[in-house]
């Protein structure tokens, strides 16, 4: 080959890689082999042709590997020297020669075999004996796959292996499923599945599932659809936070621009502002007339963070007239949320949360739920006593007193009436009153189910 073509070649950044026909070398480090390991065509990897670069790079990654794996385990005629590291993944030893004015690096591997490499593709030089333990494991390793899973476990870990760790690691992985194709680590660590008896990739699988990866998880399309959606509305949402906290602080300075703001407060009416003013009525401490606006706002955007809101409002807030307020919102809009949660509240142990449920569910009376009421009448409740400070004594086995410093804690069980719980059975049954004996409740509503079981019997 000539100094021209020779030249051209190396501008263009092509690479001859381990071709069964001798090839001659030039004074300028032409590759030369005369011996080859296996057949591998002539693959251009320069900046002219970035099309064939992307079709071919992921097949150039694998024939590396491959090559490096077989000088590694194939004794070389002589000492090893350097190593390069190449930028699309894996490294090769030998005796490296820089040619800077042809920006090009050749890599003598032993006396007859020579490859080059532009110097673009490598990414730096490491002296051999770094590589030595590698070296070592990859000739044990032969044709064991567990030998090559165990290999590929030990590359991954960046003080054995620096860079490219995940290349070697899965060049390894590979070469244990090609040993052993049922090897379940090797193949989870590749990511394949076994469905129906057979391994396909996890990724694979789920696209034939109609699902798709977002953000390194796999899900439906519409989810994925909903997600980006809630995304979005949580960004609004947070804008309106700022919004009305600068609105408020205007509003209550009480100048003359506190009336113009309150007024924007008041025509509030985009649902996305229901997050921030729900902060307002939980978690601030305001007078009745701004817990009342926010209880009007709130009943205006009719979604989930103003119910949730105005269910915790008519169920703890202080003030009864707010409370009042937010239960008569929920009776436009969303009073079946508003008794789900209040009914989950009565086997609540802190009798106080069971009081502030009934009262809540007093503005929504209804039949059906009489079970409930019955099975609130009388509720059990839990507490742990400190043990006392003083000496106890008790008997042991022989006779004799025995004497203890203190005690263990104890827990005691009490039980507790409940009046809101009456009121609501006396109200959905006026003419009935067992007061709290549950028993008697329970066999009056069994026998008007009876009764109501007959009437709807017909006559043979």
């Amino acid at each position: 080959m000539n100094s021209s073509n020779q030249s051209q070649r190396y501008s263009e950044g092509s690479c001859s890689l381990l071709r069964f026909e001798p090839i001659s070398l030039s004074a300028e480090g032409t590759v030369g082999i005369s011996h080859g390991l296996a057949s591998v065509a002539s693959v251009s990897i320069g900046t002219k042709n970035p099309e064939g670069t992307h079709r071919f790079g992921m097949i150039i990654r694998s024939i590396l590997l491959s090559i490096a794996f077989l000088l590694w385990i194939i004794p070389p005629r002589s000492v090893f020297g350097d190593a390069i590291e190449l930028s699309i993944g894996g490294h090769l030893n030998g005796e490296v020669r820089r040619i800077p004015e042809k920006k090009v690096d050749i890599v003598a591997v032993d006396d007859d075999i020579r490859l080059a490499f532009p110097t673009s593709r490598v990414s730096r030089v490491v002296e051999s004996d770094k590589l030595a333990a590698y070296r070592r494991h990859a000739a044990k390793a032969g044709e064991d796959a567990q030998l090559h899973y165990l290999l590929a476990v030990w590359c991954a870990d960046p003080k054995n292996m620096p860079n490219y760790t995940q290349a070697y690691k899965r060049h390894h992985m590979q070469m244990a499923i090609r040993f052993d194709p049922d090897h379940e680590r090797a193949r989870a660590s590749l990511g394949y599945v076994k469905e129906n008896n057979r391994w396909i990739r996890y990724s694979d699988l789920q696209r034939s599932r109609g699902m798709i990866s977002v953000g390194g998880k796999w899900v439906l399309p519409e989810a994925a659809a909903i997600e980006k959606i809630q995304t979005t509305t949580s960004k609004d949402a947070k804008l309106w936070i700022r919004e009305i906290e600068i609105l408020l602080r205007i509003a209550i300075r009480g100048n003359s621009k506190s009336p113009e703001a309150f007024a924007s407060l008041q025509a509030i009416d985009d649902p996305m502002a229901a997050m921030a003013v729900a902060k307002q009525l939980l978690e601030e401490n305001h007078n009745r007339k701004m817990n009342l606006l926010w209880v009007e706002l709130l009943g205006r955007f009719k979604n989930r963070t103003s119910v949730e809101a105005l269910v915790r409002t008519g169920l703890a807030n202080p003030d009864d007239v707010v409370r009042e307020a937010a239960i008569s919102k929920l009776h436009e809009f969303g009073s079946r949320s508003a008794v789900a949660s209040y009914t989950r509240m009565l086997r609540s142990n802190d009798h106080g949360a069971v009081t502030q449920a009934l009262r809540a569910l007093s503005y929504f009376p209804d039949i059906e739920l009489a079970p409930i009421y019955i099975e609130s009448l009388v509720t059990k409740h839990t507490k742990t006593e400190a043990p006392g400070a003083g000496t106890q004594s008790s008997f042991a086995g022989d006779g004799s007193t025995a004497f203890s410093q203190g005690g263990k804690p104890k827990t005691v069980t009490y039980y507790l009436e409940n009046p809101g719980a009456l009121s609501l059975l006396k109200t959905v049954e006026p003419d009935v009153d067992y007061g709290y004996d549950q028993q008697r409740w329970r066999e009056y509503f069994a026998a008007k189910r009876s009764s109501y079981s007959g009437d709807l019997r017909r006559d043979p």
